[in-house]
């Protein structure tokens, strides 16, 4: 197959599908509005500089041009975009098919509250031949926006969990713990900062690592100075993703306060590593953990409960490693990412069954530069 991905290549979605499908032999491009380069991938990047994934739409709407010709000049086999909203509009817009798009979270959960962005994910829907929420929160909205059940596939990409299985620290002393979550809206950094003061006050000693960097990053750490927390709180301002396993399995405890999530591949992560999982109440977190010794639930922004769930789990360190026996054999059924791809290849096999290998010239040998429209 020549698979083309609409996808910001500083994403995390990008990478696991590019390795994937070039490892099976595939030809994969990744058209970009972010010029990081995607290895094992021939790289096109339609604008002239960065865009911020979260900032004007207006650059998508000015690169459909340019990105309607790059796909004809790539003539893909098919189409996949990532995020209803963005990619997903702009890879909509060039009437390419088969057109696959996936949902990830923030795309549906934002425009469910707005009309014009309801219309907008929509129409990215009705056009594609298969979209893809990641959760099943997710697809009970995609389905209450007339997308049928038969275009729709509810499956996470899952995580390379052999990766993972490293040996944990020996549990002792004050309890470490780490969010790799980004530092912005809507994973909520103040609300875990202000559970540590209420944890602290409490009396319990603590590491804690926030791993990953965001556009929030400077106001945290004011506001970690501001509470009296930073000989307690480490930023790592972003890692390397060869580092994540091994700053898992040297956390106890893995915490995420986010608002709203589809699948959070953070949290499989975690799950796999072993560490203890204490996260917020949301309906794509349930999908993954039942709270009842498998991990804690507190409401989303309740600084109270998330400082009470800490103060649970750093003492009854018991709770810990048949937590982690569980969550382990969970991900590893659930959410081994060969699998979940290899499900994914299969559709991408029967939508271009479905519309007929296209009549294109000679395929030349791909280059592994850049491209511009």
């Amino acid at each position: 197959m020549r698979i083309c991905y609409v996808v910001h290549s500083q994403s995390h979605f990008a990478a696991p599908y590019v390795d994937y499908f070039a490892h099976q032999g595939h030809e994969v491009h990744v058209i970009s509005f972010t010029n990081d380069p995607v290895a094992n991938a021939v790289n096109h990047h339609p604008l002239a500089r960065d865009c911020d994934p979260v900032g004007n739409n207006l650059y998508y709407l000015a690169a459909i041009p340019a990105v309607r010709r790059l796909v004809r000049r790539i003539a893909p086999d098919l189409l996949h975009a990532h995020f209803l909203t963005s990619n997903g509009l702009v890879a909509a817009a060039t009437g390419f098919h088969p057109l696959v798009v996936s949902a990830h979270g923030s795309d549906v959960h934002v425009s469910m509250r707005r009309r014009a962005r309801r219309a907008l994910i929509r129409f990215v829907m009705s056009r594609a031949d298969l979209v893809n929420p990641v959760s099943t929160e997710l697809a009970a909205l995609v389905a209450s926006l007339g997308v049928p059940a038969a275009k729709t596939l509810c499956l996470t990409q899952g995580i390379d969990t052999g990766r993972f299985a490293l040996p944990r620290r020996q549990a002792g002393g004050p309890v470490t713990m780490i969010c790799t979550r980004k530092l912005q809206a809507p994973y909520q950094p103040e609300v875990i900062v202000e559970a540590l003061v209420r944890f602290t006050v409490q009396g319990h000693g603590f590491r804690f690592t926030f791993a990953a960097s965001g556009r929030d990053q400077a106001a945290v750490r004011r506001l970690v100075r501001e509470r009296g927390l930073a000989d307690r709180v480490e930023f790592l301002g972003g890692y390397p993703p060869a580092a994540l396993p091994s700053l898992l399995a040297a956390a106890d405890v893995y915490v995420s306060a986010s608002l709203w999530d589809g699948t959070s591949l953070s949290l499989l992560e975690a799950m796999a590593a072993g560490a203890y999982p204490i996260v917020s109440d949301l309906p794509a977190n349930r999908e993954w953990l039942r709270g009842d010794g498998d991990g804690l639930f507190f409401a989303p922004g309740a600084a109270d409960q998330l400082a009470r769930c800490l103060a649970l789990a750093a003492t009854r360190r018991e709770l810990w490693t048949p937590a982690a026996e569980r969550n382990q054999r969970t991900v590893t059924a659930r959410a081994e990412r060969a699998t979940n791809l290899q499900t994914i290849a299969r559709h991408y096999e029967r939508l271009i069954e479905e519309f007929g290998r296209r009549a294109v010239p000679a395929r030349q040998q791909p280059t592994t530069g850049p491209s511009h429209a």
